[in-house]
């Protein structure tokens, strides 16, 4: 099991970027838990949990977000964990 964390730079919020990354997990059953939150810079930060497959798919959505997004950068991390810190995926404010 691993826990990836992503910050997404550029025009990533107040363009429906969290709404769309929770949308994405539901919509195709991402065995996924964790949150998405915007950060005081301007970004959008995601900690996801899970198995590698799910994560690489949530990866590549965010990096390129709803239509109205505009992904300039991703910083990744990917670390092992033990066990699962959250119980599901959700917004984060």
């Amino acid at each position: 099991m691993l826990e990836m964390t992503l910050e997404i730079k550029g025009k990533v919020q107040r363009v429906g970027f969290r709404y769309s990354v929770v949308d994405f997990v539901m919509q195709n059953k991402l065995s996924i838990v964790g949150f998405v939150k915007n950060l005081p810079d301007g970004s959008v930060k995601v900690i996801a949990q899970g198995d590698i497959e799910a994560l690489k798919d949530l990866h590549r959505f965010c990096t390129k977000g709803p239509p109205r997004a505009e992904v300039r950068e991703v910083k990744e991390d990917l670390t092992p964990i033990s066990r699962l810190a959250y119980s599901g995926f959700e917004i984060q404010d």
